[in-house]
Parts: C-alpha cells; structure tokens; sequence
C-alpha cells in the first residue's frame, strides 16, 4: 500500500507573528495584497497588527471584508470582482475558517473560471491558484493547513467541499494575540471543531502513523487547555497551545479527510445559520458512539486522553467512555449535545441523513459504514 502525504511549505508562529507578514508577502516576490475577513474582524480592528505590517513593508493592500458565515459561491464571485479591479497578485485570509475558506475558494476563482460549483469534490481543480497566506483569529477549524474550501451548496441546502492540493497555502501564520479576543462561546465552539477535526483524523481508515502522530498531539493539547481558554481568554499559553492544536490537526485531517460527525454536520441544512463548530459539537457524542464498536482501541486511547478512568474495563467498554469524556467536555464549556437545542426541526433530520450517507469523501472512510436510515435512527436517538 503507497500513501501520500502533504501540508502547507511554510509555518510562521509565535506571540506577535502578525509582525512578519510584510516579510512573508516580500519573501513570495509579490506586493499588492487582497484582505480577506468578515465585518467583525475589520470594525473590531483584529486586522490591525497584520494592516500596519503591510503598510510599513509597502505592501499596497485592499479589504474585502462580505465574508459570510456560511460562504456561497455568489460572495466569492463578488470578492473576485474586487481582487480583478485591485490587481491583487496575493490574497491573505484574516479571521475564522469562514474567512480561510473564502480566501481558497477565491484563489481559485483568480486562477479558472467559473462556476465553483463544478469543483465540489476531490481533484477536480485543473492547475495552481492564486498565491494565499492564511492568518487565523480563532483556534479550530484548522482551514489554514488544509486544501480544502467548504461553502454552502444552494442546490442542495447543504455544505460541500472543494479539496485540492493546489488550494494549500502559500505560508500561514500563526499568532495567538490574534485570539486573545474571542468570546468564551465561540472559544468553545471552535475548540471543540478543532478537537473533532482531530478524532475523526484519528480514526480514519485513512489514518497513517503520520497523521496518527498529529491527531493524538493535537487532542492531547485541547483537553488539557480548551477549558483554561474558556474560562480566562487572556490566558496566552492556554490560547497559543489551542491555535497549535488546531493547526496540528488540519495538517492531519487534510491528509485523511473526516467523517460521520462532519458528514452529518456538513448536512444540516444552511437555512439554520449555525456556527460549524458548535455543529460538530453537538453531533459528536452521537457520532462517537455510532464508531466506537469499529475501532474500539483507538477510541479506549481517546477516552484516556479526555480523562476518562478506564482500569479494569475492556477495550469496548473503554471506548464508550470516549462518549462520557466528550460530553464531559461540552458541558464544561456550556454546550448541549443534539440537534434539538439549536433548532433543527425533526422533519429536516431524514434529509440529513441522506445528504449525510451520500457524502462520500466523509463516509467512504469512516471506520463504520452507515445507509441513511442507520444515519436517521442515530439523529432521532440523540435529537
């Protein structure tokens, strides 16, 4: 068996990273800049270390800043109007996977035509974008060492991937002062993301002692500091090991894809405007316990890593204790497993669970397989 593995070329990180970007545009031979973020990062100023950066470098710079939270194919077509008339010759991801996503999805379109639409999938990406570097202010999703774009799919109220290789970055960089900001909730919410993204790695048929290595690395580094984040933002250690965690995890994931919980979060439709994060939160316990039985080792190793006692049991009873960790893990952090608090209506859950068990880049490799009423009875169960 021959396996490949990739992830971004260059990695700047530390406490003040944000400082280096000018460099980093210098060090790729380009200057003119195309700002990606959302409304909050530009009228909150978290772009600020990274526009000063520019600026003192004679980087020449423009924002788009329409991000959406869920971003449609229509929002980067007019991002890409933008970058036209700017003449941007590198584009710079500011903010949460949103933001990192858009940016992907926008270097693509700099690069071929339209419509996005055709490149939902693997590989179907022709040749190289647009260069990116991608800056993030949250620590979770992990879309800055991944080549992958997810954006809303309109024609089936759901949410699908671009993955290619020539949709990794450039350089990311990471700079944990960019998160000191973020609010307790959505400290949660991408933690727990980024904590899924690595679980799923874990566990996938895919998995490698390559990505083996980054998954365990980066649960290990959430469970012992996402509840430290949460309870005291300015926490600098705590925030720096959770932008890492994240980061670690996606060079992982975007090696072995994920799995039933994305494919069932990815599924809920886009009309409910949920954060992914809090998404894959809520939809992990139920996912963890529809896998366990198919990999019960790995899922023994997850619940020791989240603090679970497991003397004395065996190892399928050890893996269900993952699920007691997790919710554990929510709880702290005030989520609620299910779909029912966030207001999914239970008419919308067979849907789900066909969309779900159709995604075959997330099912083909997850270590359980499962039809869509074997999806539904799980959502019903845990709804």
């Amino acid at each position: 068996m021959l396996y490949t593995y990739q992830t971004v070329a260059r990695t700047v990180y530390g406490h003040g990273a944000a400082s280096q970007l000018g460099a980093e545009v210098g060090r790729l031979g380009l200057g003119r800049a195309y700002l990606v973020m959302d409304k909050g990062i530009l009228k909150n100023d978290v772009h600020a270390p990274i526009a000063e950066a520019l600026a003192a470098a004679g980087v020449a710079t423009d924002i788009f800043s329409d991000v959406e939270l869920d971003p449609s194919p229509a929002s980067i077509e007019r991002a890409a109007t933008g970058l036209k008339s700017f003449k941007a010759d590198v584009i710079i991801g500011i903010g949460g996977g949103s933001a990192l996503d858009s940016a992907k999805a926008l270097s693509l379109l700099a690069a071929h035509p339209g419509p996005l639409e055709q490149y939902f999938g693997m590989h179907r990406v022709p040749g190289p974008c647009m260069p990116t570097i991608l800056v993030p202010t949250t620590a979770g999703t992990g879309s800055e060492m991944t080549s992958i774009s997810v954006l809303a799919d309109l024609a089936t109220d759901s949410k699908k991937g671009i993955v290619s290789k020539h949709l990794y970055a450039k350089t990311i960089v990471l700079d944990p002062d960019l998160t000191l900001s973020l609010p307790p909730l959505y400290t949660a919410y991408t933690g727990l993301d980024a904590f899924v993204h690595a679980l799923e790695s874990y566990v996938n048929l895919s998995a490698t002692p390559f990505t083996e290595g980054h998954a365990l690395q980066a649960m290990g580094m959430i469970a012992g500091n996402l509840r430290k984040a949460y309870a005291n933002g300015l926490n600098r250690e705590a925030r720096a090991q959770m932008l890492y965690a994240s980061s670690i995890a996606g060079m992982g994931f975007s090696n072995t894809q994920n799995g039933v919980i994305h494919a069932l979060g990815m599924a809920v439709p886009a009309k409910y405007h949920l954060p992914h994060g809090l998404l894959m939160a809520a939809i992990a316990p139920m996912g963890i316990g529809f896998n366990c039985i198919a990999a019960p080792e790995k899922y023994a190793r997850i619940a020791g890593i989240l603090g679970c006692d497991t003397r004395g049991l065996s190892a399928s009873e050890q893996a269900r204790r993952a699920v007691r960790g997790f919710t554990s893990l929510l709880r702290d952090v005030n989520v609620k497993p299910g779909l029912q608090p966030y207001g999914v209506k239970r008419e919308d859950l067979r849907g789900i669970a066909e969309r779900a068990a159709a995604s075959a880049r997330l099912m083909d490799n997850n270590p359980r397989q499962g039809n869509a009423d074997q999806l539904e009875t799980l959502l019903e169960e845990h709804y």
